[in-house]
């Protein structure tokens, strides 16, 4: 990027809390961010002048929006990548990740290839073309099957799982399987993993090939959707992983910040289980934790700027998601912990509306300081 930061347009599609927050500390670097979003009253559209209301899924607003900024980004990776690849060349305006790399990794049967492909350990599956293979499945994994969307799904979303020990019955035998495979296609099935637990990690690379990684962390789920993380996490086996990982990005020419969900199997293992091109939940921490966060880093990758491995603010943090939470108003949060809410107007059961991040000596305190406060605001 010949541009100084200072002129930099910088154009971010969609208007989330990802969106947000990446154009927040497009600020801080002295980047004008730009936002296409649908909706004028969108998270990301509150925190800056520049906003277009525009379709993300046509390739005349893609262009228009295009037109007047320098580079794109994006905040989700399920908008369709050939439309974005004839609205960046018809601009001449690029967009990071690349949308030949978003084509690759939208699908979860092309991350699974790329992962063997590269001996990245990761659970067994097949591509399910059609539903008589669904009676082999028992046979295949014995321990239980995911069956998954291989487009689209996320937070839960477009997941399958049946266990083997579910009233000893088939999944063949299974009415919600059938229905599920009925409603959705196409679709991969995996193995079901009895993990230890869910741990996630971010890597950062440029076009120089600079490649950072952030620090390892734990995860949990409720219902489906990321409710905590606490970290750092340590594991013998991280860093053959990463090495592994490193190489595939470098193989792939990805660019920016890309999250890796495991499990920690009960021998103690590591697996990939999904990977995300982007900025992603499990990293929010890093806003108070670490000297760089995520989305600054993103920032810096697509603009080919050098990358540092950020330190540790603490020896011990913890996110917090805030569920289907109502304003904060005059919350007062205990000392070390810091509230990051999203200005979505319209709140729901289960939708992400804020976080909250803390600090402390250690990462089961940091999580118990905000377990705590939480419980007790509840109350």
């Amino acid at each position: 990027m010949k541009n100084k930061l200072s002129t930099v347009k910088l154009g971010i599609l969609g208007g989330g809390q990802l969106a947000r927050m990446m154009a927040l500390k497009s600020h801080e670097l002295g980047i004008k961010p730009y936002i296409l979003s649908a909706h004028p009253q969108d998270p990301a559209t509150q925190v800056t002048p520049h906003f277009t209301q525009g379709n993300l899924n046509s390739q005349r607003h893609l262009k228009k929006f295009l037109d007047k900024v320098d580079l794109a980004i994006f905040e989700n990776e399920f908008l369709d990548p050939g439309l974005l690849y004839e609205a960046s060349i018809a601009s001449n305006t690029p967009i990071h990740p690349m949308p030949k790399i978003m084509h690759l990794l939208q699908d979860r049967l092309n991350q699974k290839q790329l992962l063997q492909k590269h001996k990245i350990p990761t659970a067994n599956f097949i591509e399910l073309r059609s539903k008589k293979q669904i009676n082999e499945l028992s046979h295949l994994f014995p321990k239980g099957v995911v069956l998954k969307k291989r487009h689209q799904g996320y937070d839960g979303y477009g997941i399958f799982i049946f266990k083997s020990d579910a009233k000893n019955k088939t999944i063949a035998t299974n009415e919600k399987a059938k229905q599920f495979i009925s409603k959705n296609k196409p679709l991969i099935a995996e193995e079901y993993i009895p993990f230890k637990k869910e741990l996630a990690i971010i890597l950062v690379r440029n076009r120089k090939k600079q490649i950072i990684e952030l620090p390892l962390v734990e995860t949990y789920q409720e219902k489906a959707c990321c409710l905590w993380v606490k970290g750092p996490y340590r594991h013998p086996k991280k860093d053959l992983l990463v090495k592994k990982l490193k190489t595939m990005l470098n193989q792939i020419d990805y660019e920016g910040v890309i999250a890796f969900e495991l499990f920690e199997t009960k021998k103690g293992s590591l697996l990939v289980n999904e990977l995300a091109p982007r900025v992603h939940n499990s990293g929010h921490y890093s806003l108070d934790a670490l000297s760089e966060d995520q989305f600054s880093l993103h920032i810096k990758a697509v603009l080919n700027m050098d990358l540092q491995e950020p330190m540790k603010c603490a020896k011990g943090f913890a996110m917090l998601n805030l569920l289907g939470e109502p304003n904060p108003g005059h919350w007062l949060p205990p000392t070390g912990t810091i509230l990051h809410w999203y200005g979505k107007i319209e709140n729901r059961p289960g939708r992400k509306m804020g976080h909250l991040n803390s600090l402390n000596s250690s990462p089961s305190k940091a999580l118990n300081v905000l377990l705590d406060f939480h419980s007790q605001r509840k109350k």
